[in-house]
């Protein structure tokens, strides 16, 4: 379990240091602060579904929320 939590920061470790110099560089703040909020929800739910923290599929649990949105605007 230790090795699976240390490969998935290693991997999102790896696409931050490739992604974010160049926003930064390009002086991109918006881009950096909403690619940093979707990097930390990954690696938020991926450390939480490898340890076992979260045992359904967070489609599942986002599912019925999406599933009301649809309706309130008419999609479904």
């Amino acid at each position: 379990m230790i090795a699976s939590v240390l490969g998935i920061v290693l991997v999102y470790g790896a696409i931050v240091y490739y992604e974010a110099p160049g926003l930064i560089k390009r002086k991109l703040w918006r881009e950096l602060a909403v690619f940093m909020l979707v990097v930390a929800a990954g690696l938020t739910l991926g450390i939480t579904r490898v340890t076992g923290i979260l045992y359904k599929c967070w489609v599942d649990l986002v599912g019925p929320v999406g599933k009301s949105i649809s309706h309130l605007i008419g999609l479904i």
